[in-house]
């Protein structure tokens, strides 16, 4: 039978050529990156927000700022389409448009002193297209929010012990923060000792029991708790400064979750000898009867990060942009971490393809896990305790290191939205953070978490088309070509309204009484509680597919006024 080693090895050419060949040549002939300019990062350094960064370091930030959940459940839900649309999708998507859009990101920042796509928006469409794309960014939040948390919750509901783990590796970046940045002392050392605290994590569950705390202890409102959990470890991170929390966690948590990866890969390279083998359909139909709708717009959006993802443009142009050394950094960390997340879907892909169907059905989230033991169980000598801890904990890493800069994105832009004006107290630090986690812990209590899916990877990738537009309206501006950014920027465009606008109708037939209720249990249970949270959803997904629309017909108008020359230099709002 077959093993997942040809597509996999296929792939991993694919990414190679995407990078060596196509991306050089587009780094030369378009962008033409100049080492001698002077960066934001040197023109601006301010040791806070500004400084230069290692090309190196930067990538490992970029990749761990933009890897989460999205290339690793996406693929679980594009299973129902069967596997060979999804590994099309993950190649393809990458290779044409998802590198472009992270790279672009970056380099559209660089060229305008560094500013991020608040006021290059601003710049590019005026103040009702800035206007509108904050407040698309803030429901875009919201629901990434709720669909990360309710994931970690479930993760540390299924798999005892992770909850342990996870609190050791963000105890180990606390201590590391505190090496590197109180104590001022050596890397090296402070990673060893970061190692050891997280090695003790992962380990300890698997001997004591008191650290595996019971599946469904609290029975239907266990998800709830976990939720609330993750609300105070993300609330912390949010409030606290960089050095304290985030920084330091993101990056000792870099390693175990990238090395998960890498072993996953290793194992489906290995399956010749290991004899793993494919148990998933290769094609299932268009539109399956157990599918949450029809492949094209879903599969699309349903594989969000593995793909093109719109979260990285904010990344890109907030953060990796003033930190850069020199211009020619740019391709290989917005490129390269973006072709490194691609490994990230592959990986999972492979994981979920050695699994019976029965053991992929929409139901079973942990599956992931399930995937990794059978491919790296072979080498690694069984898959005990300690190893299914192991990629647990990885699963909750990948979501709550990525939600919390999303929970702080979340803060930093209710700030921008209500910050004057009679709605002021929503911009202040503690209740906005308060208001967003509670929030997205109601909306993640619901348990309808495919649909929730699906918004979140409608309005993903729809701000990832929008970002696209904003990199070509600047390419127009300076003359450059445009083509390999306006195709994949109106596909995305039409793909992800197209899936807001299903997912919409899908919510709103369950409003209707229609369909049954969207809404899981404990909250499916209460009847006003279900209709009020099926109601929301309908306004939530009206709202999205509108200010998307707006956003798109703004930043398509500026475009073609950029083209015919019509636009001319402004000045841009600061950011």
């Amino acid at each position: 039978m077959t093993t997942p080693f040809w597509f996999v090895l296929f792939a991993l050419i694919a990414y190679a050529v995407a990078y060596l060949a196509y991306g050089r040549w587009y780094d030369r002939t378009v962008w033409r990156p100049d080492a001698k300019r002077t960066t934001p990062g040197h023109m601006y350094t301010d040791g806070v927000e500004f400084f230069p960064v290692s090309k190196y370091v930067l990538w490992g930030y970029q990749f761990k700022s933009v890897a989460a959940l999205g290339p690793i459940l996406g693929p679980f839900i594009a299973l129902q389409y069967g596997w060979a649309p999804a590994l099309i999708w993950i190649i393809l998507g990458n290779f044409f448009i998802g590198w472009l859009q992270d790279y672009g990101s970056i380099m559209v920042s660089l060229r305008n002193q560094g500013r991020s796509f608040g006021p290059i928006t601003y710049e590019f469409t005026g103040n009702a297209g800035r206007n509108t794309l904050l407040g698309f960014i803030l429901f875009y939040l919201l629901i990434i929010s709720a669909t990360f948390i309710y994931f970690i919750a479930t993760f540390w509901n299924i798999f005892p012990g992770t909850f342990a783990a996870t609190l050791g590796i963000v105890l180990a970046g606390v201590i590391a923060g505190q090496m590197l940045y109180k104590a001022r002392m050596n890397v090296g050392i402070t990673t060893l000792v970061a190692f050891a605290v997280m090695i003790v994590a992962i380990v300890a569950p698997a001997y004591l029991e008191p650290l595996r705390v019971t599946k469904n202890f609290l029975g239907a409102w266990t998800v709830t708790f976990w939720a609330l959990m993750a609300g105070v470890l993300l609330y912390l991170a949010a409030i606290l400064p960089l050095p304290t929390f985030i920084q330091p966690v993101n990056y000792v948590s870099f390693f175990p979750a990238f090395l998960g990866v890498i072993l996953i890969l290793v194992g489906a390279l290995a399956s010749p000898a290991t004899g793993v083998t494919l148990q998933q359909p290769a094609w299932i139909g268009f539109w399956p009867a157990k599918a949450p709708g029809p492949m094209w717009p879903l599969l699309f959006v349903a594989i969000a990060c593995g793909a093109i993802s719109g979260w990285h443009s904010l990344v890109g142009s907030s953060t990796t942009s003033k930190q850069l050394d020199v211009e020619t950094d740019a391709f290989p960390v917005g490129a390269g971490a973006m072709l490194s997340e691609g490994l990230v879907a592959l990986a999972s892909l492979a994981a979920y393809m050695v699994l019976a169907p029965k053991d992929t059905a929409l139901g079973s989230v942990g599956a992931w896990v399930n995937g990794a033991l059978l491919l790296t169980g072979k080498f690694l000598g069984g898959s005990g305790p300690v190893l299914q801890t192991y990629f647990g904990v990885v699963l909750v890493i990948y979501a709550i290191t990525v939600q919390a800069l999303v929970t702080r994105f979340w803060r930093l832009v209710s700030q921008e939205v209500f910050g004057q004006g009679g709605l002021a107290i929503l911009g202040q630090k503690h209740v906005s953070t308060i208001v967003g986690l509670v929030l997205a812990i109601l909306f993640a209590t619901t348990g309808s978490w495919n649909n929730l899916w699906l918004y979140f990877g409608g309005s993903n990738q729809l701000l990832a088309g929008l970002a696209l537009m904003l990199i070509t309206i600047h390419l127009a501006r300076v003359k450059e070509r445009t083509v390999y950014t306006l195709i994949p920027a109106l596909f995305m465009i039409l793909t992800t309204l197209s899936a807001l606008a299903w997912q919409t109708y899908v919510f709103s037939k369950a409003f209707l009484g229609i369909t049954k209720t969207l809404v899981q249990p404990p909250l499916g249970k209460i009847a006003w509680a279900a209709k009020s949270l099926d109601g929301l959803f309908v306004l939530v997904g009206v709202i999205l597919f509108v200010l998307g629309v707006r956003m798109a017909w703004l930043t398509v108008g500026s475009y073609r006024q950029a083209f015919s020359g019509v636009a001319g230099p402004t000045v841009a709002a600061d950011d």
